[in-house]
């Protein structure tokens, strides 16, 4: 069962094995970038929980890395260790200004890294910072999200996207199953941003099967039917063969059988026009 997915972005194969290992022992999905240009890119697909960037890479230094994925909106909460062999101090204070929450000296003991970002990430989610199924934003980095459109003038798009039918699902599959469903939400909602969406738009998980996501009221048309689709047929692949054919699930309890509906997605928006709005719960209240 998968904890989250770790970006690695390092030229050195060695390394990357080095590192590779332990993460994957202890749980974790790795996907691995050789350039800084592939590391932005996997970083926008996937929204990891974790990136390492190794300080001097082929097409740029890491600190641009960092400096990059913190300008962008949606992965701006990642946590992020920079590698580096040989860094002065001066380098080091560059690496953090730029966004880095962790710098870690080359040759280092792989068991230490990944247990400091595992650790890490639990911090987060006990702060309520971050979702530790998911991995994006949660409780009070969507407070501050959500504050942050009561306080613009600019024609913002706000969408709640509802996994519909989740409990059911859970209870006839399984705690486990409903996680991956969660996950692999996630990836299909950053595919549908990355496309669709700008680099300023946000997403964030505030628990129920409910995404929250911030854009434009000039993206939204295309980003509500991209999402809307995306998950839809995302969703129809964790159901059984069975189930998509007869079109819901049956859960049998005491010989009695229930019949239940398969999950869908359920997409509801508020523009700004549809203002104005003074506090978060009057925003939530439209979503209803």
């Amino acid at each position: 069962m998968s904890k989250g997915k770790v970006i690695i972005v390092e030229a050195d194969p060695a390394i990357v094995r080095t590192l590779r290992l332990p993460f994957e022992a202890d749980g974790f999905e790795v996907e691995v970038a050789t350039t800084a240009a592939e590391g932005l890119d996997l970083c926008r697909r996937f929204i990891p929980q974790a990136v390492l960037v190794d300080a001097e890479l082929p097409d740029a230094a890491g600190t641009e890395v960092c400096r990059q994925l913190r300008a962008t909106t949606r992965i701006r909460h990642i946590h992020l260790v920079v590698l580096a062999q040989d860094l002065d101090r001066a380098g080091r204070i560059a690496a953090l200004e730029t966004g880095a929450n962790d710098v870690i000296t080359i040759p280092f003991d792989p068991d230490e890294v990944t247990l400091r970002i595992r650790n890490a990430l639990r911090r987060a989610a006990a702060d309520n910072l971050t979702d530790p199924v998911t991995g994006l934003p949660a409780g009070r980095l969507i407070h501050a999200q959500l504050m942050g459109l009561l306080r613009q003038e600019r024609d913002w798009a706000l969408l709640s996207i509802d996994i519909r039918n989740l409990q059911s699902f859970e209870a006839l599959h399984g705690f486990l199953a409903a996680q991956e469903v969660l996950r692999s939400t996630t990836q299909a909602l950053s595919e549908a941003l990355q496309q669709w969406g700008g680099s300023d738009d946000f997403i964030g998980y505030s628990g129920g099967g409910r995404f929250l996501v911030v854009s434009t009221a000039g993206q939204v048309g295309a980003l509500v039917g991209a999402v809307s689709e995306r998950v839809e047929q995302c969703l129809q692949t964790h159901h059984t063969f069975r189930e998509r054919d007869q079109g819901y699930m049956v859960l049998d309890e005491g010989g009695e059988p229930t019949h239940l509906p398969l999950m869908s997605v359920e997409v509801r928006r508020v523009l700004a026009t549809d203002g104005p709005f003074y506090d978060i719960r009057s925003l939530t209240e439209a979503l209803a």
